[in-house]
C-alpha cells in the first residue's frame, strides 16, 4: 500500500521522447517506494493529452484547477494536488529534482515526527554551469542556519489544511510555503544533512534563472544592495587607489567566497559537493552581480519577471520575515 502522495506540479510547451521516458522510469521507482504520484499539469491542451497517454497507468495526471487564481501557476497546481484525496504524508516536488526509495522513506519517518521537513539539494551531473550553483549552494549553507532553499519539501496534510494557504503571487514560492508553516508555529525539520539529488538545468535554462533568482532577492534590500554595488566598488577603488587595489580587493572578495562554500561543505554536504565547487564561489558571485542589475532591466522595463506567461512583481510574500522571526 502507498505511504505517501509524491506531488509533482509541472508546465511544459514541448515534450521530447527521452524526457518523457526519464519521467515515466522515475514514476516508477516512487510507486515501488510507496508512493503514489499525483502529477498536476499546467500544460497547452495538446501537451496535456501527449503526457497523458505517455503516463497512463504510471501516476494520477490531472490538469490545474483554475479557481485558485494565484499569479504563479505552480502555486494553483499544488493546491489542485492537495483538494484531491491522497495520503497524510506528502512530498512536494519541482520537475528537476529526483529522490530515491530510501529519500522517500526517509521523508516520510520524518514526517511522523515533524509536520514539515526541509531537506537540501545536492545537483548531478556537474557541468561547469553547475558548478556555479553548487557554489552558490554551499554559499547559503554557510551562512543560514536552516541551510540552503531546496526544490522540495516533505509535510502531513492536515497541517497544511491547519496553518491554511500560502501567498501564491511570488516567485520564490518553495520557500514562502515553508516559511509559512513556521510563521503558523508548524514544527519543522531543517534536515541539513538530508540531501535530495536535483538534476542539474541545461544551459540554456541555466541562463533563464539567472536574472530570476536575483529578482527574487530584490525586497531582501540588504543583500540586493551588496551584489548591485559590489563590481562599481571595485571599479571605482581601481580608479581612485589605482589597479594594485583594484586586484587585492578583487582577489580578497574570491578567497572570501572560496572560504565560506568551504564552510557550507558541513553536516554530511562532502559526500555530495566536491571541494573543487568551492574555486567555483567567486565565478558565482561575479555573476549574481552581473544578474542583479540585468534584472533590475527587467524591473524598469517590464515591471516584473515574466514566469509561466505571467508577470510577477514580487520576489518574496507575506510570510518571509515572519516565517524567519519563528526560526530564529
Amino acid at each position: 500500500m502507498p505511504s505517501c502522495t509524491y506531488l509533482l506540479p509541472i508546465r511544459r510547451v514541448q515534450t521530447s521522447p527521452a524526457e518523457l521516458r526519464e519521467f515515466a522510469r522515475y514514476f516508477g521507482v516512487l510507486a515501488a517506494a510507496g508512493c503514489e504520484v499525483v502529477v498536476v499539469d499546467g500544460s497547452p491542451p495538446e501537451i496535456f493529452e501527449e503526457l497523458d497517454r505517455a503516463w497512463e497507468g504510471l501516476c494520477r495526471h490531472q490538469p490545474v484547477d483554475r479557481s485558485h487564481g494565484f499569479l504563479n501557476d505552480k502555486v494553483n497546481g499544488i493546491l489542485t494536488g492537495l483538494a484531491l484525496p491522497g495520503h497524510e504524508a506528502v512530498i512536494l516536488a519541482d520537475d528537476d529534482i529526483c529522490y530515491t526509495g530510501d529519500d522517500v522513506r526517509r521523508m516520510v519517518a520524518l514526517l511522523e515526527e515533524y509536520e514539515l521537513v526541509r531537506p537540501q539539494n545536492y545537483l548531478d551531473p556537474l557541468p561547469w554551469w553547475a558548478r556555479l550553483e553548487a557554489a552558490r549552494m554551499l554559499i547559503n549553507r554557510a551562512v543560514l542556519p536552516t541551510g540552503d532553499y531546496p526544490g522540495t519539501c516533505g509535510f502531513r496534510r492536515t497541517s497544511f489544511a491547519r496553518v491554511g494557504t500560502y501567498d501564491g503571487d511570488v516567485l520564490f514560492d518553495n520557500e514562502e510555503l515553508i516559511r509559512h508553516f513556521a510563521s503558523a508555529g508548524a514544527d519543522i525539520a531543517y534536515a541539513r544533512d538530508f540531501f535530495i539529488r536535483k538534476r542539474a538545468p541545461q544551459f540554456r535554462k541555466w541562463c533563464e534563472q539567472r536574472p530570476r533568482q536575483a529578482y527574487e532577492d530584490f525586497e531582501l534590500r540588504g543583500k540586493t544592495a551588496f551584489f548591485a554595488a559590489l563590481l562599481p566598488f571595485a571599479l571605482l577603488l581601481r580608479v581612485i587607489c589605482g589597479r594594485p587595489a583594484g586586484h587585492t580587493f578583487a582577489a580578497g572578495a574570491a578567497a572570501a567566497s572560496i572560504a565560506l562554500a568551504a564552510r557550507g561543505r558541513t553536516d554530511g554536504a562532502a559526500r555530495f559537493f566536491p571541494a573543487s565547487v568551492c574555486l567555483a564561489a567567486p565565478l558565482w558571485i561575479l555573476e549574481r552581480c552581473l544578474s542583479t542589475w540585468w534584472a533590475f532591466w527587467w524591473k524598469l522595463a517590464r515591471g516584473g519577471y515574466p514566469f509561466g506567461g505571467r508577470l510577477l512583481t514580487r520576489g518574496i510574500g507575506r510570510d518571509w520575515r515572519a516565517g524567519a522571526r519563528a526560526q530564529r
